[in-house]
């Protein structure tokens, strides 16, 4: 199959914004340097995480990042990987992706999430289970749609309330597209009623986002969109990337202090997961094996984006996986 646009446009970068040397001046720097080069490859998009109280991922300041992306390219689309609604005052945000929006160009993409295995992300900011996490998301969400359309709106939610309240600048797209970084019931229903995208985390069991999205496809085939994030490391030698892979893939759990509530741990981070388990979930290894696992997901999930998360923590090897993925890996596919 020939390179083009449109193959391009399947495939994206995850970038966690880690500091794995203790200098995080440079680890701010080195992932600016890596969506910069997402955009000279090609990439359709590049999308930042949002993580807070961690000395490892220290993406906290997300809109300053994706302002600083804005800047610093032309054509990429850039999304929030995802923006920590229950974390955050919606008003805020309303205003910052409005802003960002407009500097771009009209090139933001609003993934949205609740807050993950962190529970100090929650105990910081006074939300007290998963269950309230999640109504915040869905009503900051609808509150937020809502001021980038409309004026003088009335809110009264739970937890936002306002009164003729208007945001100004809006948003230069008319919607700003949507992404719900979940697959859970209420995610499904909401992503089939409003016309969301959806997203599965680089964790994420393959086989069960695949049972469990092919319904949604089924009902929804002309408007549906989907995106899955995947771990992944490419080398020229197979031996090499495997085991350079799975060895960031393995330390990723402590490295980012996840704490795994009543869903329990995915099985590519159980501690006796096996290597097949991991190379199962993720994309690894040369740039025919990485081009043949393309093609798997492609056929278990259909049309989709796909979100390359570098599993090394290393930038400068991250970039040459990525540099490698599309030279001799995409065209391959």
């Amino acid at each position: 199959m020939s390179e083009g646009p449109a193959i391009a446009a399947r495939y994206g970068v995850f970038l966690n914004v880690e500091d794995p040397d203790g200098d995080p001046r440079d680890a701010l720097a080195q992932t600016l340097l890596t969506g910069e080069l997402a955009e000279a490859l090609g990439f359709h998009s590049v999308w930042v995480a949002e993580h807070h109280h961690s000395r490892f991922a220290i993406g906290s300041a997300l809109m300053v990042l994706l302002a600083q992306l804005a800047a610093r390219t032309r054509r990429i689309r850039l999304g929030t990987g995802a923006a920590l609604l229950p974390l955050n005052d919606p008003v805020r945000v309303a205003e910052d992706m409005a802003a960002l929006d407009l500097l771009s160009g009209g090139r933001m993409e609003f993934g949205v999430a609740r807050g993950g295995p962190f529970p100090a992300q929650y105990r910081h900011a006074g939300v007290t289970s998963e269950a309230e996490a999640r109504e915040r998301l869905l009503e900051a969400l609808a509150f937020i749609r809502r001021l980038w359309r409309e004026d003088a709106v009335d809110f009264e939610g739970r937890h936002y309330r306002s009164r003729g309240l208007s945001v100004h600048p809006r948003p230069l797209q008319q919607p700003v597209p949507v992404w719900l970084a979940s697959l859970s019931p209420d995610a499904l229903q909401l992503a089939a009623q409003e016309g969301h995208g959806l997203m599965a985390t680089p964790s994420a069991d393959l086989a069960k986002v695949a049972a469990t999205i092919a319904p949604e496809r089924a009902a929804r085939p002309d408007s549906w969109r989907f995106a899955i994030a995947r771990f992944f490391h490419c080398e020229p030698d197979h031996g090499r990337a495997v085991a350079h892979g799975l060895a960031a893939v393995r330390a990723y759990p402590q490295l980012m202090g996840v704490e795994f509530g009543a869903q329990g741990r995915p099985p590519m981070f159980r501690p006796d997961a096996d290597d097949d388990t991991i190379l199962a979930n993720a994309v690894i290894g040369d740039p025919a094996h990485c081009a043949a696992r393309l093609r798997l997901l492609q056929a278990q999930l259909g049309p989709h984006l796909l979100l390359l998360k570098p599993a090394v923590h290393a930038p400068a090897a991250a970039r040459e996986a990525l540099s490698l993925f599309m030279r001799d890996v995409v065209p391959a596919v």
